[in-house]
């Protein structure tokens, strides 16, 4: 018993020296594929010039592989580590995209919750709100935590992402060149003149009254022009 005991840990112990299997875990945040396993294999491999499976793992450095996943756009944060067993670990959280900013003269790109810029994919297209703005290109040069109108356009952001319903009701954004910004609804065919991205929860409070006390009684499409923009008023034509 003691012999076969002995054999076992020797087994163990030399498994743990050498790469036998790697396992890849990835968190989609909100059913967002943007990432599969053969993407993350692909990037910890250098698309197969580098195999993990046979390596010892005085040679595999864990860290530098960490680095290598997280050149991806799409990956938030990731990490990497081994059992005894021998067997990689890979776990790997996406990045959610809660808007997409589309521009006339260049590719389109998402926001994410954490206000990065992230590509469009082949693989996966996200349902989120869209943004036009007469500088859409300067919105997608830098992540938008990065400028003060970044900010302001990002708290909005966040605020109809938090709200189940204004995530349903706000179907479209248009922000102008002077900062002030028109929302488009998914139901009704009023443009709700926002004004810049400021007192954001006092003007959705506002708005809510709209849908709430004026909607039921007016109609859905009786105005085509609501405005938030003046203080303690509603203006609706």
């Amino acid at each position: 018993m003691i012999f076969f005991g002995l054999i076992g840990f020797v087994e163990k112990k030399q498994a743990s020296k050498v790469c036998t299997k790697v396992n890849v875990s990835i968190e989609n945040t909100l059913n967002n594929y943007f990432i599969n396993e053969t993407d993350v294999l692909a990037l910890i491999t250098n698309n197969g010039s580098d195999q993990l499976v046979g390596e010892e793992y005085k040679n595999i450095d864990l860290k530098s592989l960490e680095k290598r996943i997280k050149t991806n756009k799409f990956i938030r944060n990731c990490q990497v580590s081994r059992d005894l067993k021998g067997e990689l670990s890979v776990e790997v959280k996406q990045r959610r995209p809660i808007a997409r900013i589309v521009q006339r003269y260049g590719p389109d790109a998402y926001i994410s919750d954490q206000g990065e810029v992230l590509p469009l994919s082949d693989r996966f297209t996200a349902r989120v709100i869209i943004i036009e703005a007469d500088n859409a290109e300067n919105l997608v040069e830098k992540d938008l935590l990065q400028t003060d109108s970044g900010k302001n356009i990002f708290q909005l952001l966040q605020f109809i992402d938090s709200s189940r319903f204004w995530k349903a009701q706000i179907a479209q954004l248009y922000m102008n060149a002077d900062g002030t910004i028109l929302l488009y609804p998914q139901v009704g065919k009023q443009v709700i003149e926002f004004g810049t991205a400021t007192d954001i929860e006092r003007k959705f409070n506002k708005l809510k009254i709209f849908y709430k006390q004026i909607v039921p009684v007016k109609g859905w499409n009786r105005y085509s022009r609501v405005s938030l923009a003046y203080q303690n008023q509603i203006i609706c034509e």
